[in-house]
C-alpha cells in the first residue's frame, strides 16, 4: 500500500474523532440518570427505555444504511450523523421526560449513520491499520462522554447538564463543518489527476455470514450486553445501594480499562497471546454481584474494571476478526451488520432487566443477570479469538 498523504491522515483522524464524539454523546445520559430521575420520575422501566430509544433507532439505521438499495457515501453519512448528533444534543439539554426519549432517539440515528461511515472512511484512508482504530472508537468516545457526564453529576446541576449538550451541539456543528471542507478539498485534489469520480449509484457488497461468522458476533454480543448494562445500570445499583465511590466512579473505571485494554492491544497481545477477553469478563461480573452484596467499593472497582478490560479485548477481537481483510466497502458492511447484532441484543437485554424492574427487585434482577453472563462468557472463552491470532 502507498503511504497516505498528509491530508488523508487528516482525515482519517477527524472522521475517527467525530465518530469518537458521538459515541461519547451517547453515553452521557447514564451518569446523570440517578439525578434526572429525581427531576423527571424514571423508574427501571424508564431507566431502560433511554437505552432502547437509543439503540433501537441505532438498529433501525444501520438496517436502512447497510442493508437497503440507499446508498450513502462514508463521508456524507457521519456529515449527517454530526448533524443529527447536534440536534440530540439541543433535545436532551432540557431534562424534560419526552425530550429525553426523543434525544435519545436522535443519538441513536446519529450512531447509526456514524458507525459504517466512520468504519468505511478510515478504512479507506489507512486500509488494514484502519481495522483497529475503527473497532477503538466507540470505547474511547464512551469513556470521554461518561467521564464529562460524570463530572456534572457530582456537582448535581441541571444547568450543568444544559451547559453540557448546548456545547455539545455546538461542537457536533464545527466537526461537521471541519469534515466537509476537508472531503471538498480532498475530492478537488483528486480531479486532476483524472481519477474518475465514484458512483453514487455503486451497491455495496454483499457478504453471507458464516456460521463462523455468527459464533464471532454472538461471543461480542455477549460482552457488549455487559458492558451496556453497565453503563446504563452501574450508577442507579450503586446509590441505592449506598455505594458513592462505586456510584460516582464505577463506570469511568469501567470504560477506561475498556479503552485501555483496547489502544493497548498490540502490548497486551505480546504479554497475553492467548488471552480471549472472555474470562476476565466472567470473573469481573461474578465479582460485581459479590461487591454489591457486601457494598464494597473496592471491590466494585476491580469487577468493574475487568468487565470492562475484559469485555474490550473480546469485542475488538471479534470485531477485527470478522472484518480482516475486507475491502473498505465490505468494511462498512460487516461493522453495520457487526452492530445490529450487539446493539439488538444489549437492547433487548436492558429493556428486559427493565420490565423485570417492575415486579422484582433491580437489584436482584441485575445479580441473576450478571451471573448469566458470567457463565455463558466461560463457554465462549474456548472457541473465541485470541489476542496472538490478530495482527493490529
Amino acid at each position: 500500500m502507498t503511504n497516505p498523504s498528509t491530508r488523508e491522515r487528516a482525515l482519517a483522524a477527524l472522521a475517527a474523532l467525530a465518530f469518537g464524539f458521538v459515541i461519547a454523546g451517547a453515553n452521557s445520559i447514564n451518569p446523570l440518570l440517578p439525578m434526572l430521575r429525581v427531576e423527571v420520575p424514571l423508574g427501571p422501566l424508564g431507566v431502560s427505555l433511554t437505552f432502547v430509544a437509543y439503540v433501537s433507532a441505532a438498529v433501525l439505521t444501520l438496517l436502512v444504511v447497510g442493508f437497503s438499495r440507499v446508498r450513502v457515501s462514508p463521508g456524507a453519512a457521519l456529515i449527517v450523523a454530526l448533524l443529527v448528533a447536534a440536534c440530540a444534543n439541543a433535545l436532551l439539554a432540557s431534562p424534560v421526560d419526552w425530550q429525553i426519549l426523543a434525544g435519545r432517539a436522535a443519538t441513536g440515528i446519529a450512531v447509526g449513520l456514524a458507525t459504517g461511515g466512520a468504519a468505511g472512511l478510515v478504512v479507506e484512508v489507512l486500509q488494514g491499520r484502519g481495522r483497529g482504530l475503527a473497532a477503538t472508537g466507540n470505547l474511547v468516545g464512551a469513556v470521554v462522554g461518561t467521564a464529562i457526564a460524570q463530572g456534572v453529576a457530582a456537582v448535581e446541576s441541571t444547568a450543568g447538564v444544559t451547559l453540557m449538550y448546548v456545547t455539545g451541539a455546538g461542537v457536533s456543528l464545527l466537526l461537521a463543518v471541519a469534515l466537509l471542507l476537508l472531503l471538498r478539498a480532498r475530492a478537488g485534489a483528486r480531479v486532476p489527476q483524472g481519477e474518475p469520480p465514484r458512483s453514487t449509484t455503486d451497491a455495496a457488497p454483499s457478504h453471507r455470514l458464516t456460521r463462523a461468522d455468527v459464533g464471532t458476533i454472538l461471543r461480542a454480543a455477549i460482552v457488549w450486553t455487559g458492558l451496556s448494562a453497565g453503563v446504563v445500570y452501574a450508577p442507579t445499583i450503586f446509590a441505592d445501594a449506598a455505594m458513592p465511590a462505586a456510584q460516582f466512579a464505577g463506570s469511568v473505571t469501567m470504560l477506561v480499562a475498556a479503552a485501555i485494554a483496547q489502544l493497548g492491544s498490540a502490548p497486551l497481545g505480546r504479554l497475553l497471546p492467548r488471552a480471549s477477553g472472555h474470562l476476565a469478563f466472567a470473573v469481573g461480573a461474578a465479582l460485581a454481584v459479590t461487591s454489591v452484596l457486601t457494598t464494597s467499593n473496592a471491590l466494585a472497582f476491580i469487577a468493574l474494571a475487568l468487565v470492562g478490560g475484559g469485555g474490550a479485548v473480546a469485542y475488538r477481537t471479534s470485531l477485527v476478526h470478522l472484518t480482516r481483510g475486507a475491502a473498505p466497502k465490505l468494511q462498512s458492511v460487516l461493522a453495520s451488520k457487526f452492530a445490529v447484532a450487539t446493539y439488538a441484543a444489549s437492547a433487548s437485554a436492558v429493556l428486559t432487566i427493565g420490565l423485570l424492574g417492575g415486579v422484582l427487585p433491580t437489584e436482584i434482577v441485575l445479580a441473576v443477570f450478571a451471573t448469566l453472563l458470567s457463565l455463558a462468557a466461560l463457554l465462549m472463552h474456548w472457541r473465541a479469538p485470541r489476542l496472538r491470532d490478530l495482527s493490529g
